[in-house]
This record gives C-alpha cells, structure tokens and sequence, in this order.
C-alpha cells in the first residue's frame, strides 16, 4: 500500500502578528470562523497527496529553494474575500513580499511540477472561513511586517475539529549580506 500525505510549504507568522490578528478573529460575526492562531501561515506550495517515496525528494527541494532566496521583508494589509465575486468563502489579509517572495514560490513550485497545486499564487494570510451560510465581506486594513528568515514544510493532518497542521522540517533562507566597513567608508 502505498500512503499519501498532504503537504505543503509555508511562512511561518511571528507569534505577536497571530495574536493581534487573533484579537480580530474573534470580532467576526458568523457565519465566518476564525482560523485559529496556532494554524495561521502563508502557504508558498501545497502537496495534495506526496506518496511517501516522494517525501526526501520534497526535503530536498525546500533545501535547494532556501539556498538560492535571501531573506526579505513581508507586510500584510487590507481585508480581502476569495472568490472576488459571489458569495465569499475564505476572509484574508494581504500579503507582499515582493520579487523575493514571488522568486521562492518558483523554487519551490517549478521543482515540485505535478505534486504541487498549480494554481496562481496569491499571497495571502487565511483570517476566517465561512461555509454554507451566506457571509458579508468585512473590510478591515492590517498593517504588519516581519523579516523572513525562513519557512517551513508542513504535513496537514484532517481530523473531525479540521486540520492539525505538523512541523516537518524548517528552512534557513540565505542570510542578507552585510555591507563591509570599508565599502560605506569609500562613500
């Protein structure tokens, strides 16, 4: 029997940025739900279902796309619903981490080819999901950034309360050069 795993890559957010966007959460009005705090991320690739002989081969793509981006800068901002028209089903924030951001999400993706849900990325930040019932769009600006050092792979786990998402493996991006001494001295 050969086993599948859900998987995906994401940026891990700064424990203080989930607790003031949890502080938010819990001002929706149903029938959105909050995503809890300890599941907020910011996928870069999801892996629907990675046999297990594929998973090294997964290890060693994140290996290689943390070797090739440096690290950068990501903010997130205004309140934003998918889908854009109709009735909305997820509730977001934002997210931009400019050419650095969009450049890891092609190290990943291009690699992992069919494993990987290849939907246009939209970076984004889940606040809230609503299902079944009709829910209203909520507008509301976040203003918050963090340097990203890393990111992770996650396994995704399905239980009956949803999904418990499990830390596989953690990714060191190339570190941002320092400028030398003498180099700001010739200035």
């Amino acid at each position: 029997m050969n086993e599948t795993q859900r998987l995906f890559f994401a940026i891990e957010v700064p424990e203080d940025i989930k607790t003031e966007l949890g502080k938010f959460g819990v001002t929706l009005e149903r029938p959105w739900r909050p995503v809890k705090t300890e599941q907020m991320h910011i996928t870069l690739a999801f892996m629907g279902e990675v046999p297990a002989s594929e998973i090294e081969k997964v290890k060693s793509i994140g290996e290689k796309a943390a070797a090739a981006v440096t690290e950068f800068n990501l903010a997130i901002s205004d309140s934003a619903v998918f889908p854009e028209s109709g009735d909305p089903k997820v509730l977001y924030a934002q997210a931009d981490g400019g050419e650095s951001l969009l450049s890891l999400v092609d190290a990943l993706r291009g690699p992992l080819d069919a494993l990987a849900d290849q939907k246009k990325f939209k970076p984004h930040l889940t606040l809230a999901r609503s299902r079944g019932e009709r829910a209203r769009k909520v507008i509301r600006r976040f203003r918050g950034s963090w340097p990203v050092q890393g990111f992770a792979l996650f396994r995704s786990n399905l239980g009956e309360n949803g999904p418990h998402h499990e830390l596989l493996h953690r990714y060191q991006l190339k570190p941002v050069e320092k400028i030398l001494q003498a180099e700001i001295e010739e200035y």
